[in-house]
């Protein structure tokens, strides 16, 4: 899984470090699974789907701090988004389950536990709304 802040392989490893620095998930496999379960507890497995007209990410996949408010998450999908220069000024709105945009300061965990489909949080993201 990749953490939110994490470089693309071609944006290079100086992005990688950069997120681990800041808290955020490796991109690198660990050795031994179980310990992987035991540290990423607190983290949230996030599968990005987008909607209408809305360009497919290259990362549909990505991983957060259970801690992290969900403006972290609106963040990390506008900035990949932005980074096409037909979407340099989009305005991205993110739904719940085809439902509903939470409040931008509710933490990741507590979406999780009331959301989650098979151990995910499944965000649809538009260009335009779309629910709710």
């Amino acid at each position: 899984d990749r953490g939110m802040g994490d470089g693309d392989q071609e944006e290079g490893a100086h992005e990688g470090a950069h997120a681990q620095a800041a808290g955020e998930v490796s991109s690198q496999p660990p050795a031994d699974r179980s310990a992987a379960a035991a540290k990423n507890a607190d983290k949230v497995v996030i599968l990005a789907k987008n909607v209408a007209n809305a360009p497919i990410l290259k990362t549909t996949q990505f991983s957060a701090s259970a801690s992290h408010p969900f403006s972290k998450v609106i963040q990390h999908i506008q900035n990949k988004i932005r980074m096409s220069a037909a979407h340099k000024d989009a305005v991205v709105h993110l739904f719940i389950n085809q439902s509903f945009s939470p409040s931008p300061d509710e933490q990741l965990g507590d979406l999780y536990k009331c959301f989650q489909t098979d151990g995910k949080l499944v965000i649809d993201y538009a260009l335009m709304e779309a629910w709710g």
